[in-house]
């Protein structure tokens, strides 16, 4: 047996053992609730005692495991990549590095197509009484969207919305990349400084997302000395990014590819932004290329590592303050409901991390079953208690996105055909297990986290900082859900704003020798 191979099966041992802790900490969890459910109140001490029992085990499992991964993988090698791989559909040629400029401009065919295809009946499923959205996408909230986008919605004006920033196309390891460039104003303002900044998005999300957010982020802000030039990529298979033609294109791939764009522009060294997708993507980068990231903020930053699971079970037992701080309690704790409100909103990863063409089959034929999709997620993921709303908040007036940003976002998924392939994308990168290794592999470059109390999941700092070893800002923010830059643009831009300003000012002081 080779070494490399060797190696590789005492990662795989231990990533088996930590699976054996995760099974024994959910099993602990559903013994704890059958418990609370079924036993009586004269005894519930010895029950306690039970409980109390496989809590130690599952702490001792996690011991062991961390102990385990602490001795074999102290200090984890980076994976190496193809440096030159092809995903395109052809044979490999020499590549054309040029940047070629892109305006949006579906075919009237295909706009055509689009309102014949709303304009057929619909075939609804009359809502459970009283359900709201708790079973998914109320057929009453959809049919006044469905009825609001055949009548209202104008696609040549928000075309023309669209394409306010200029788009390019550049082709890279085979296949054409979208992406945006928002240049800065006001750049000679005294004491102003010119940064770039890779901003990506996730999924169900596209560039669309970005639209409110880089006006603050290119004009100058109130007590902030700097201000961005921002390039927004689609990742390959979403919207305008070409899609690889064959397997094994994930998290690790297109971090490779997004440092050839920006390297291509003249960025070496560049600050990094993202949520969802784009989180992991920028914590991949800041891992793999720490000397060509300035920093990395992040709108939705997780750690899984051994210690991390370590600390959140022991600190659902401990009192407040021991491990998890009386201010931090409410991210994880009462775990079971955490967590069982993860099993209930994840059930779209299962599908599309396992047979996401035979889902995506079916949303590229129908636009309004692709709204339906998508726009559940952009109900439940804004708040967590919008479920228990008849329309889900999607028709509130207080909703904090307008129906025509959010069938913006739908156009382009539809426009392009690109759903089956944005949804491959989660099979690229679960069936690899590739987000948890790199967790293992502590990052040096400054971080800025951003919290918003209504993401799915969030974690505290010192739990964070089990990965980033450097973080500069940490950040709760009053409200706020998953998609920040499109929902809280304003305390998003403010948080990236003082977060590099932050990193700016540091740097300056070190060369200063301050």
């Amino acid at each position: 047996m080779s070494k490399s191979s060797k190696r590789w099966s005492i990662r795989e041992y231990v990533l088996a053992l930590l699976q054996y802790q995760h099974d024994l900490i959910d099993l602990t969890l559903h013994q704890l609730r059958i418990d609370r459910a079924r036993r009586k109140v004269q005894r519930r001490r010895r029950n306690w005692m039970g409980v109390v029992k496989l809590l130690l085990m599952s702490a001792f499992v996690a011991g062991v495991s961390y102990k385990v991964a602490e001795k074999l993988l102290v200090t984890p090698t980076l994976p190496t990549l193809d440096p030159d791989p092809w995903w395109g559909p052809w044979e490999p040629q020499p590549e054309d590095t040029s940047v070629r400029p892109f305006k949006i401009a579906i075919p009237k065919k295909d706009v055509e197509d689009l309102q014949t295809r709303l304009g057929l009946p619909l075939r609804l499923t009359p809502p459970l009484t009283g359900a709201d959205f708790t079973y998914g996408m109320s057929q009453d909230t959809l049919d006044e969207i469905v009825t609001y986008w055949k009548v209202k919605y104008n696609w040549a004006e928000r075309e023309k919305r669209l394409n306010k920033y200029p788009h390019f196309k550049t082709r890279i390891e085979g296949l054409d990349i979208h992406f945006l460039r928002a240049n800065p104003k006001e750049t000679d303002k005294k004491g102003l400084k010119v940064v770039p900044l890779l901003l990506t998005h996730g999924w169900p999300g596209s560039f669309v997302e970005f639209y409110g957010i880089l006006p603050l982020l290119t004009t100058p802000q109130e007590g902030s000395n700097v201000i961005f030039e921002v390039i927004c990529p689609s990742i390959p298979g979403y919207g305008f990014s070409q899609s690889s033609a064959k397997p094994g294109l994930g998290l690790l791939e297109t971090s490779q590819i997004f440092l050839k764009l920006m390297k291509r522009l003249g960025y070496d060294k560049f600050y990094l932004q993202g949520g969802d997708w784009g989180a992991l993507i920028s914590n991949f980068m800041a891992t793999m290329y720490p000397d060509n990231i300035l920093g990395v903020h992040l709108n939705m930053a997780t750690v899984n590592t051994p210690g991390v699971m370590l600390k959140t079970m022991l600190g659902s037992v401990l009192p407040a303050g021991i491990i998890i701080a009386e201010k931090d309690q409410q991210k994880l704790y009462p775990i079971g409901k955490t967590y069982s409100m993860l099993a209930r909103e994840t059930g779209y990863l299962h599908i599309q991390a396992t047979k996401p063409d035979t889902i995506g089959a079916a949303l590229n034929q129908s636009p309004v079953g692709l709204a339906a999709y998508i726009l559940e997620k952009f109900s439940t993921w804004t708040d967590k208690n919008n479920p228990h709303l008849p329309d889900g908040g999607l028709l509130q007036n207080n909703f904090p996105f307008s129906l025509d940003d959010l069938l913006d976002n739908i156009c382009i998924y539809w426009f392009t055909g690109s759903i089956t392939t944005s949804m491959r994308y989660y099979a690229e990168n679960f069936s690899r297990g590739s987000a948890f290794f790199m967790d293992m592999i502590p990052s040096k470059v400054p971080a800025g986290i951003a919290v918003f109390p209504e993401e799915l999941f969030n974690q505290p700092e010192n739990l964070i900082a089990h990965k980033f070893y450097d973080i500069v800002t940490y950040t709760d923010h009053p409200v706020g859900g998953h998609f920040a830059a499109m929902e809280r643009p304003q305390l998003l831009a403010a948080d990236v704003h003082k977060f590099v300003s932050a990193v700016e000012k540091r740097s300056r002081d070190v060369g200063s020798g301050a």
